[in-house]
């Protein structure tokens, strides 16, 4: 069979990923549209490993009007527009970080460690002229115990599903398989905008301490803005505790080893 053409957008390290299974596969990628960037991503970006591959970096309007057989976001953080839609012959496609119908929009991540979900998710579905309203190809769920999940630990939870989700997808068109469309449940729709988002983020002054940590927890993302409070007009962040432990150990990880090379002591790999 022809391998498929693809244009890809997309951002972190989930996109780069998609790509690289893309191309391991043998697809032709006519375009990479980068969306965004990542403060802490310096070396592998979208962008760079579209560089190192000789793959073309457009915007959404530098796309020209050559059709591909799918379009495909990922993590992408700009809308995509009606003319990137129209270029997909079989299939225009969202990877979103959170299971729909329930967690559209911002803030996936955040409402269900705010809910206290027992499950999490991700999804791929066809993409509309809405925000994550398109019909449902194929939806990921895992249990997950949200007292003990920041944002943070719960994306990094969600990313590996989603590419194992997207593994799925290019087994389907490897296989010839038809690509599931199955229409969202209206009564189960969600969607938060980021003025909502924003304002979620304010810890009352009389919640209680599991109010407290539950929405510092949601909201723990550095280097963004975290959780706060708001005292005499000042913003003071909050640190779950939960996350206390593991930055120290991302802190100390290796200090044992960086003594001994300051030391000059040299020691086998056990």
């Amino acid at each position: 069979m022809n391998k498929p053409t693809v244009v890809l957008l997309g951002s972190k390290p989930g996109a780069v990923v998609a790509l690289e299974l893309m191309l391991q596969n043998n697809w032709i990628v006519t375009a990479v549209v980068p969306s965004g960037s990542h403060p802490l991503i310096k070396e592998e970006s979208l962008d760079k490993v579209a560089s190192k591959s000789g793959l073309p970096i457009l915007t959404q309007d530098e796309l020209g009007p050559e059709k591909v057989d799918f379009v495909i976001s990922y993590m992408c953080r700009d809308k995509v527009t009606p003319k990137t839609l129209s270029l997909a012959k079989k299939a225009a496609l969202n990877f979103h970080a959170g299971p729909l119908p329930e967690y559209a929009g911002w803030a996936f991540y955040n409402l269900a460690i705010l809910e206290n979900a027992a499950e999490y998710g991700c999804t791929c579905h066809h993409m509309d002229d809405g925000f994550d309203t398109g019909p449902l190809l194929e939806v990921r769920r895992f249990e997950i115990v949200a007292a003990h999940d920041t944002a943070v630990s719960l994306e990094r939870k969600s990313q590996e599903e989603m590419i194992l989700l997207f593994k799925d997808f290019i087994k389907m068109v490897e296989n010839g398989a038809s690509l599931p469309k199955v229409p969202q449940d209206s009564g189960r729709m969600r969607y938060l905008k980021k003025q909502d988002f924003e304002k979620m983020k304010k810890i009352p002054l009389d919640a209680s301490k599991e109010t407290v940590q539950r929405i510092a927890r949601a909201f723990f993302y550095p280097p963004y803005e975290c959780a706060y409070l708001e005292i005499n007009g000042t913003r003071v962040e909050v640190m779950p505790e939960v996350a206390k432990s593991e930055i120290a150990e991302r802190l100390h990880f290796d200090d044992l080893q960086k003594l001994r090379n300051a030391a000059g002591i040299m020691r086998e790999t056990v």
